[in-house]
């Protein structure tokens, strides 16, 4: 499998930490809503903090690093739970549809509730179900953090339109779990984890799954 890996710049970190500022109203809205409907279904872990939760939209936006990601019009947020990465990025970036898929449908109807409060239905809604049921129209770049290995969300929706996957996971394990993909692949790791960065990003990475011709 073809492979590449580098450490994220200084330039990045300010690029996502300047998105942040951008949209800090809309994205406190968010984690208000996320910290309200998390005190009745546990869309994250219970009692989180404010202060941890903000530190997993920020993660969410660095989705954006990718090009794959700034060319791209169209995405499947899947195993979202409540809305990460997908309504972070939808809040950023105003002009790009998202599909926020989970299988477990109490999750959905709070992310449906949340979509509705952020003004984000016209081009976000939530999906409930199986990502391998899941059909959808056009060529998709799909997102998803800490939800799924690489091979078994690769083997789910092997056989529809993706271009691109993009997991917010850790940078080792990603290494090893693309090891049992069977085929042509090319696999692009930024690592987060970088002297200046946060702690909370420590073994952490954006990692880009690209498939060859043949695939």
């Amino acid at each position: 499998m073809e492979h590449s890996i580098r450490y994220i710049t200084k330039e990045e970190q300010g690029r996502i930490e300047s998105l942040y500022r951008a949209n800090a109203e809309e994205l406190m809205v968010y984690i208000d809503r996320l910290l309200w409907w998390n005190e009745k279904i546990n869309l994250v872990s219970r009692g989180v903090s404010r202060e941890t939760l903000e530190k997993h939209v920020k993660h969410s936006l660095y989705v954006s690093l990718l090009s794959s990601f700034m060319e791209s019009d169209y995405f499947v947020d899947t195993g979202s739970g409540g809305g990460l990465p997908g309504l972070p990025l939808s809040v950023c970036f105003k002009k790009k549809q998202f599909e926020i898929n989970d299988i477990v449908s109490k999750k959905i109807f709070a992310v449906n509730d949340m979509v509705s409060g952020l003004n984000l239905s016209g081009r976000v809604r939530g999906c409930q179900g199986d990502i391998g049921d899941l059909e959808w129209v056009g060529e998709a770049v799909i997102v998803t953090k800490h939800a799924f290995k690489i091979d078994q969300l690769h083997n789910l929706i092997k056989g529809k339109n993706w271009k691109r996957i993009i997991f917010l996971k850790g940078h080792e394990e990603a290494i090893g779990e693309a090891k049992n993909l069977n085929g042509s692949f090319k696999l692009s790791i930024i690592k987060l984890d970088d002297k200046f960065m946060d702690p909370f990003f420590e073994g952490k990475g954006v990692v880009e799954l690209s498939r060859g011709a043949d695939e």
